[in-house]
């Protein structure tokens, strides 16, 4: 197979899955690449605002936004960088009278983006399961822990009856801890988090829910895609499936690494165990990537993005994955 001279140029986070193809071990067959690791936010503002990377990972409820408008430069590849339940990413606080998810009701929630994907699956799920209506909260959007911006971005932010406003120059951490705000979506423990009794999580044992809520729904949400630029794969469209055969590779190589009894790769003590006790769950390959074994999860996080009024309509699969 002939390789292509020209350089693709590949962002995406640096982690387990990833591993090989950052260091090079495993390649993108046919392709001189370029991968390159960084600030995942960083990554994201680029890619929405000048689209410098060929390929790049996403985050999943952005891209929708943009390629519902039909501004994004990239078509999404089926590969999931980054999956996660969100169950543990919700904290109250301890005297909001917030005991169950139904007293969430007219309370005030803070988040660092309302379009975030964490944010979207927080209250996806929060109206799959219990019933919760985002309308009938007031919305505040500021950094957590950390005054890291000096302006608040509105622009993804829904034209529905939702009620929501920036807040600058006050972490929405310490808003919570001083009793100005009721409920904090982060999806990284708060600062105060274990060290102020005023916050604690809405599902104490969000092990045990996350673990039921899939057993039930099949649902492992997806934070994060990977994209390819729309002018790369109409030149090069041999590109995408290469691409999905490189990130399934590490993917298993990595896999693997989780069945190693002698010396463990990572310092968890019991990891094997819980390595197989997820496999128990949720099957050998867990993580899984394509198109048509994410179907389901994909579709439902879509709906969740139109009925929350994120996006217009809810665009097929097909429309929005070159794979």
């Amino acid at each position: 197979m002939s390789i292509v001279t020209d350089p693709i140029r590949i962002a995406v986070g640096a982690y387990d899955r990833t591993e090989a193809l950052l260091d090079g071990s495993i390649p993108v067959e046919g392709f001189n690449t370029q991968f390159i690791a960084g600030d995942l936010e960083e990554i994201f503002a680029q890619a929405f605002s000048s689209a410098p990377f060929e390929v790049t990972e996403l985050s999943f409820s952005n891209f929708l936004i943009s390629s519902a408008r039909g501004t994004c430069p990239y078509i999404a590849l089926p590969i999931f960088p980054s999956r996660s339940f969100r169950h543990s990413a919700i904290y109250v606080r301890s005297d909001a009278g917030i005991s169950s998810p139904a007293d969430l009701r007219g309370k005030r929630i803070g988040t660092r983006e309302y379009s975030n994907t964490v944010s979207l699956v927080v209250r996806g799920i929060l109206a799959d399961e219990y019933g919760f209506a985002p309308e009938a909260n007031e919305w505040l959007i500021g950094d957590v822990d950390h005054v890291e911006r000096q302006t608040i971005d509105s622009k993804n932010w829904p034209t529905n009856a939702v009620s929501i406003k920036a807040v600058q120059g006050r972490p929405l951490s310490s808003l919570l801890v001083a009793g100005d705000l009721d409920v904090l979506i982060a999806y990284s423990p708060p600062e105060h988090f274990g060290r102020d009794t005023s916050m604690v999580r809405l599902f104490p044992d969000w092990r045990m829910v996350e673990k039921d809520y899939f057993q039930r729904t099949h649902i492992f949400p997806v934070m994060h895609i990977m994209g390819i630029r729309k002018d790369v794969v109409a030149a090069q469209p041999a590109l995408s499936k290469a691409l999905l055969q490189a990130f399934e590779k590490a993917k298993q190589q990595a896999l693997a690494q989780l069945a190693v009894h002698q010396t463990l790769p990572i310092m968890l003590p019991w990891m094997t165990a819980e390595a197989e006790a997820t496999q128990a769950l949720m099957g050998k390959d867990f993580w899984r990537y394509g198109l048509e074994t994410n179907r389901a999860v994909l579709e439902t996080q879509i709906r969740w993005s139109f009925e929350q009024g994120l996006i217009p309509r809810r665009p097929a699969l097909e429309e929005i994955f070159a794979v």
